[in-house]
């Protein structure tokens, strides 16, 4: 009869919405906790990502005090991680370890605990993090079975914990149980128990703890239904035999040395991959299925790794590389490192079953810790550079005020890429593109269960109701500002659907970029494609002063019909709903309720309007959410084959 070694992970969002975490707190977290207490041979392990401890610690106290007295009885064992919950890998290396040794200092602190384990975020397991995992005095670390499966192993080998190393550096890795973590608590309790006495050693079952309670389904099973309840019948009865890990690597040996590949769960392979390749692997695995290979899927079939997600999204990577470009930096100040630490924080890089990326709050929490953090960093507020700030091979347009923080990307069609508020630390260009996911090709997504307990997350079928499928459209550039389409005609519902005929190359396509008397100079020579190829030029030039961006465009090309241009601009507002817009003449008026703001669009030329909210399609653990991501506005002018425009945008306090 196997050991069964019990591990949770509770983490939320940083700063998330209040309601939410105490919704994880009273459905999850102190239900479990309250019914495990009384249970004294039930032993398990717990991670919480340090701010959220310190929420719980101050907003229930109760809680805590429950863990602190089965901590002083031996039997709860805590582990460390990044405080603010960052992916390790995604990190520089001192901080990692400052963000390791943050928890460790407040684990100590709070329960008189040093950890010996550690929770890897998203078990993102990368062996550059081994060295500074072992100098913040951790012994041992939890990764998936499949990280196991992916260097050769068979899961019949792993019983037990192994032994990796790197510059002689040794650490030991539990590989989690892919099993345990599909019967705990989806499946009646006696399956898990027949599993661990079927089994031989120790198996670890290390998994959110939020699917007790917070997942769909699962409080009315795991508290109402009583699956709790029996499972700490099992318990008391030594059906199931629980230890702490400290206990398992002085009891036992490793089973032997293990060097794994840069890896995640299975799913998060599948996540991070382009909707196309997405759609091809799922069709491979239905192959294999159909011809009796299931074993070989894990084996052998597999998608990409989590940083991809920085390719998948340049909203991503622009985000990453941003704070990575201020982790870099020396700044003496307690504030710039509580900032910048909290702009590590996971959640917003990526996406999967949760909303992630497509949050808008979590975006803007983002760019609140980032350009407070940047506040601190920099010495002078007004400044105009070329640098490589997204680390795409092409320098950015950087222009700074008093009040406005810009910077144009001239890789992506010479657009306005952030346009940040000093003051309020707010970024009125956090709009994410409407990417094309590899679930949207599926209506509804079915598999066959059990009807033995409850489906998890990974098991509910996807359903995206046809008012929501109605909005599904995608863009083929980035959602940013000041995008330049030529085309010689579009109707609403084709500005919309972004399928109007694009007749040049310079929405989404490199500028060269060069700074002149304070001003960002980005310049393209490309074409306009009808009826034949003809040549044109188009020049950008961005300025800024205090609170108004100054923009110029000057077109020239040997194509002598009449053509459409549209000047696309893209804003996300903090409250998604709370603006008004309307246009006087040459100007177009956006007040911005949330932020008491005003946004002033003043053109040379006149135009005319096009206009919609920007809607994603995106899956969470609920199903298919549809998410006011910001709103898009066409200028719309008559172009012959030279143009010139001058735009102002001032951003003024109401």
């Amino acid at each position: 009869m196997a050991k069964l070694l019990f591990g949770v992970h509770n983490h939320q969002p940083v700063e998330n919405f209040k309601n939410i975490v105490d919704e994880a707190v009273e459905k999850a977290y102190r239900p479990f906790i309250e019914a495990v207490y009384p249970v004294k041979n039930f032993k398990f392990s717990v991670h919480f990502s340090g701010w959220l401890l310190e929420y719980i610690a101050a907003n229930h106290p109760h809680v805590v005090e429950l863990l602190k007295e089965m901590a002083g009885e031996g039997r709860v064992e805590f582990f460390t991680a990044g405080y603010y919950e960052p992916v390790l890998v995604s990190l520089p290396s001192r901080w990692r370890r400052y963000q390791i040794e943050r928890l460790n200092g407040f684990i100590e602190e709070l329960f008189g605990q040093k950890p010996r384990g550690l929770w890897l975020t998203e078990r993102v397991w990368d062996d550059s993090v081994i060295c500074d995992i072992v100098d913040c005095g951790v012994e041992y670390v939890v990764v998936d079975d499949y990280h196991f499966i992916c260097a050769g192993f068979d899961r019949s080998q792993l019983g037990g914990y192994f032994l990796t190393e790197s510059e002689g550096k040794v650490l030991k890795v539990f590989p989690i149980d892919k099993k345990l973590r599909y019967l705990v608590p989806f499946k009646p309790p006696s399956d898990t128990a027949e599993y661990l006495k079927s089994s031989w050693g120790s198996r670890v079952l290390f998994d959110d703890g939020e699917k007790f309670g917070i997942w769909p389904g699962t409080y009315s099973w795991v508290y109402g239904k009583g699956w709790l309840k029996e499972f700490l019948s099992l318990v008391e009865s030594g059906e199931i035999e629980m230890e702490l890990f400290s206990e398992n690597v002085k009891r036992e040996k490793p089973l032997g040395i293990a060097y794994l590949p840069t890896a995640s769960y299975y799913e998060m392979g599948e996540w991070t991959l382009p909707p196309e390749r997405f759609r091809e692997l799922k069709e491979l695995e239905a192959f294999l299925r159909e011809n009796g290979l299931e074993d070989y899927i894990e084996k052998f079939v597999r998608g990409s790794i989590w940083k991809n997600f920085f390719v998948k999204y340049p909203e991503s990577n622009y985000m990453h590389k941003r704070m990575l470009d201020l982790s870099l930096r020396e700044v003496d100040s307690d504030s710039f490192v509580e900032n910048l630490s909290k702009s590590q924080c996971n959640d917003v890089f990526w996406h999967g079953i949760f909303g992630g990326i497509y949050l808008p709050n979590l975006r803007d929490n983002f760019w609140r810790f980032l350009l407070s953090a940047q506040e601190e960093a920099e010495r002078s507020k007004e400044f105009v550079e070329l640098r490589d700030v997204n680390c795409d091979g092409y320098e950015e347009g950087i222009l700074s005020s008093s009040r406005l923080f810009a910077v144009l990307l001239p890789k992506y069609g010479g657009v306005l890429g952030e346009l940040s508020l000093r003051g309020e630390r707010f970024n009125y260009q956090n709009v994410i593109s409407r990417h094309r996911e590899g679930y949207h090709y599926q209506i509804e997504e079915t598999s066959e269960r059990s009807s033995r307990g409850i489906p998890t997350i990974h098991e509910r079928p996807l359903k995206i109701p046809p008012e929501v499928r109605e909005k599904l459209a995608f863009d083929w550039h980035l959602r940013a500002s000041f995008v330049s389409h030529f085309t010689d005609s579009v109707s609403e519902e084709e500005f919309f659907r972004e399928s109007f005929r694009e007749l040049s190359d310079f929405a989404d396509q490199p500028y060269t970029v060069s700074v002149s008397e304070g001003s960002v100079i980005l310049v393209r020579r490309g074409g306009i494609y009808r009826d034949g190829h003809h040549i044109a030029l188009l020049s950008k030039r961005f300025s800024l002063r205090e609170n108004t961006l100054y923009f110029e465009e000057e077109f020239e090309t040997d194509y002598r019909g009449e053509l459409l241009h549209i000047l696309e601009l893209n804003f996300h507002f903090i409250d998604p709903k709370g603006f008004k817009f309307e246009l006087e003449e040459n100007l177009l008026r956006v007040r911005d309720y949330g932020l008491g703001k005003e946004l002033l669009i003043t053109s040379s030329l006149p135009f005319s309007l096009l206009h919609y909210p920007v809607e994603t399609v995106s899956q969470s653990e609920k199903g298919a959410e549809l998410t006011l991501q910001g709103y898009c506005f066409g200028l719309s002018y008559r172009a012959g084959s030279s143009f010139k425009l001058k735009i102002e945008l001032e951003v003024k306090d109401v």
